[in-house]
């Protein structure tokens, strides 16, 4: 299996999802890993039951390093908890049961849903090292790079601490150091040029 340290452009994950015989089951599962960014643990115990239309939320029970009762709200985007819903509907889920599953209709594991999003992305001819992982760095890259501040993105990821997402989105001191003088370090307008 493996962690992957890659990421997928905004243009590959439109290309992954817009396969043309894509099964709505991986189609929800791709934008249940991609759009609140979750870890897989966490979108392997998402029931029906946390999708929450009204709210705009997804309840996330467990995750890294937190008791397998710990429930916390993530923020997710209601077209896509409608499309889920929706697809829950159709398929006579019922609230206990959870979205990821095999086609035994047994809980996914890591492993298959592994597997299963490699298969898809050489599908669609994505030449990456791919890994469940890759969909939450792929979310938090794209929204760093719409403009949303480090800080939000790192409470997003629900990350304790900055330096552990800029970590993990590969933020360095020359990256800073670099946009710093693209954009003309405003500091030179505050202080006195030396003689």
């Amino acid at each position: 299996m493996g962690y992957s340290k890659e990421w997928l452009t905004e243009e590959e994950v439109k290309k992954l999802l817009g396969l043309p015989n894509l099964d709505e089951k991986y189609e929800t599962w791709i934008l249940l890993l991609y759009t609140p960014a979750l870890r897989i643990t966490e979108a392997l115990n998402v029931r029906v039951r946390d999708i929450l239309i009204e709210k705009k939320e997804i309840n996330v029970i467990g995750g890294k390093k937190r008791k397998d009762n710990d429930i916390e709200p993530v923020p997710c985007n209601l077209q896509v908890l409608r499309q889920i819903k929706s697809y829950c509907e159709r398929n006579d889920l019922k609230p206990s049961d959870y979205i990821m599953f095999t086609n035994k209709g047994k809980k996914a594991d890591r492993s298959w849903a592994y597997r299963k999003l490699n298969d898809l992305c050489k599908e669609a001819g994505i030449d990456k090292k791919i890994g469940t992982h890759t969909m939450r760095r792929s979310r938090a890259t794209h929204l760093l790079n719409k403009g949303i501040a480090l800080a939000k993105v790192s409470r997003y990821l629900r990350h304790k601490n900055l330096a552990t997402t800029m970590a993990y989105l590969n933020i360095t001191t020359a990256d800073i150091q670099k946009e710093l003088e693209e954009m003309g370090d405003p500091v030179s307008d505050i202080i006195k040029a030396e003689g």
